[in-house]
């Protein structure tokens, strides 16, 4: 089941075809995590000019569950439930950015199979920080994590109550994938006009964290002089508690998984998709697209 909504935003000049537009995926479940990511991914495709795409997996198939309407009851069934669902995904997504061009659609599969094939060609894949909602992730296992591991695209694993009007984090080591998260963080403080904050990763030695952070302004003012970078006020992450310690009051915090899926050594990936408190932007290798 696939719905299409394109109501593009007005503007004084064309819009890209829609095709031409940057897509923005976010699955969705039967949480109010999930309404939090669509929220974020609809805020983000407004900002980049794009397109949102709501996903969600629909796995009872694979349980041979009856999915259909109860004779006699109109509107019931997990089939129904669904559709009601979905419809109102669109509607958080419209209300935080109206005239967005929004589609969705209903994939039989396991969430972490589905939202995979999703990932292809999109800009960034968001999911809540219970992607397959509380009961099926016993079953299942993380979604977040191991899409973090192996989508195709970014993923932003969206946590916190609300989100916050506070500078973007990002742990930066000097690696091509470290400088590739480092650059997003810029990319992404641009577009909320705001500034980076600068968490060394765990392998520099205190005397080189002046130089690096040097090095992460000299880096991010190529592409974008106008924004500012500082260190974090926790400098240094020696662990993933200190990360999560120093992403508090962030907008945004930035990592880089490593491109054979697993979690950097500083990022401690983990931990800090399951315990931090503000959206994780986990930049995937530019090879894994």
């Amino acid at each position: 089941m696939e719905t299409t909504d394109p109501r593009p935003a007005s503007s004084e000049t064309p819009l890209p075809a829609l095709t031409d537009r940057p897509r923005v995926v976010v699955g969705i479940a039967d949480t109010d995590e999930s309404d939090r990511a669509v929220t974020w991914g609809a805020d983000h495709a407004r900002r980049i000019g794009g397109t949102l795409h709501l996903v969600h997996a629909f796995v009872w198939p694979l349980m041979n569950v009856d999915v259909e309407p109860v004779p006699g009851i109109a509107g019931s069934g997990l089939r129904a439930a669904t559709e009601h669902l979905v419809a109102h995904a669109v509607e958080v997504a419209r209300t935080q950015s109206p005239g967005l061009p929004v589609t969705s659609s209903v994939v039989d599969g396991r969430g972490v199979d589905v939202l995979l094939a999703a990932s292809q060609g999109a800009e960034v894949l968001a999911v809540g920080s219970r992607g397959l909602g509380r009961v099926l992730a016993l079953v299942m296992g993380s979604t977040s994590l191991a899409l973090a591991r192996n989508a195709h695209c970014p993923v932003v694993v969206v946590r916190g109550e609300e989100l916050t009007d506070g500078p973007i984090g990002v742990s930066y080591e000097a690696t091509d994938l470290g400088t590739q998260a480092l650059r997003r963080a810029g990319d992404l403080a641009a577009l909320h006009g705001t500034e980076v904050h600068v968490v060394v990763g765990i392998a520099a030695p205190q005397a080189e964290h002046g130089r690096i952070v040097d090095q992460a302004r000299a880096l991010i003012a190529a592409d974008h002089p106008e924004v500012r970078v500082e260190p974090s006020a926790v400098t240094s992450a020696r662990d993933a508690r200190q990360l999560i310690r120093a992403s508090e009051g962030d907008r945004m915090v930035v990592v880089a998984a490593r491109s054979a899926g697993a979690a950097s050594a500083s990022s401690q990936t983990v931990a800090v998709v399951q315990h931090a408190r503000t959206p994780i932007w986990i930049e995937r290798p530019l090879g894994a697209r």
